[in-house]
């Protein structure tokens, strides 16, 4: 029984480390589906439309994943939360629903306290108990303080701008040691982004293959509409006007290329 108790006391030490890095005050916009999961349609009972007017009238800058969006959003997902609500099961009489903050790699950055209500009327209920959960988040006195390796790309005096992508030194190649190893093959991303990918439906997600066919990458679902996240990278990939872009950030690096996608 000890053994238990210290490692969940480790546990949640070590989840706790995790997370302390990453503050919602380091995430200049939130972006707001037009569905929940729950839902049976878009904007049910207007629970969307009111997310997002919480959201901007207690000091947040918020968009429908849909709207026309900042330049800086549209060319970096990883400024903005996505904004999502569950419903907790709450008995015959009362509605609970709790919001969760996601960043671009599907990472949850906040909880929200659990709003309840017991009006009887759906829609009714469904506002009451949104309106509750949202005090979490009118009580933040949100201002968004960017992290210290990011970098803005519109609206500051001095414009910087985006490093040009080195070509990777990790080409295709085979590995042989002397020790009875097996060989290895390093797979990356072709450089030119001319080279057209063919995206094969897997388990959550899409494999991406090319002509050969050969498995670039993997690609998994997110909440948010044509944004995926890469397997075992840093990184995801997502729709900009008619481009595909797969953008890593690692430390002090980012890389964003075109990608080529045959859906």
């Amino acid at each position: 029984m000890l053994k238990k108790i210290i490692f969940t006391v480790l546990f949640l030490i070590v989840s706790f480390c995790a997370t302390a890095q990453k503050d919602i005050h380091n995430y200049k916009y939130i972006i707001v589906p037009k569905k929940f999961d729950f839902s049976n349609s878009e904007d049910e009972y207007q629970l969307n439309s009111l997310t997002k007017f919480l959201f901007n009238k207690y000091g947040f800058e918020a968009y429908f994943v849909d709207d026309d969006l900042p330049e800086d959003l549209q060319k970096d997902r990883c400024l903005a939360l996505t904004s999502e609500i569950f419903k907790q099961k709450g008995g015959m009489f009362k509605t609970k629903l709790e919001f969760k903050l996601k960043d671009c790699f599907g990472s949850v950055i906040m909880i929200s306290q659990i709003g309840e209500s017991r009006l009887k009327e759906y829609d009714k209920a469904y506002n009451e108990a949104l309106r509750d959960a949202f005090v979490t988040f009118q009580n933040l006195d949100y201002e968004y303080a960017p992290m210290k390796d990011s970098v803005e790309v519109s609206g500051v005096k001095d414009k910087i701008e985006e490093p040009k992508v080195e070509e990777v030194k990790e080409p295709e190649v085979e590995t042989k040691v002397k020790d009875k190893k097996q060989e290895v093959k390093k797979i990356n991303i072709k450089e030119d982004s001319k080279g057209l990918y063919y995206a094969q439906i897997i388990v959550d997600g899409y494999q991406l293959v090319d002509s050969e066919p050969k498995v670039i990458m993997i690609l998994f679902n997110t909440s948010a509409k044509d944004v995926f996240i890469v397997k075992d990278k840093n990184a995801i990939v997502y729709k900009e006007g008619d481009l595909w872009i797969y953008y890593e950030h690692n430390d002090n690096k980012k890389i964003r290329k075109e990608l080529d996608i045959k859906f």
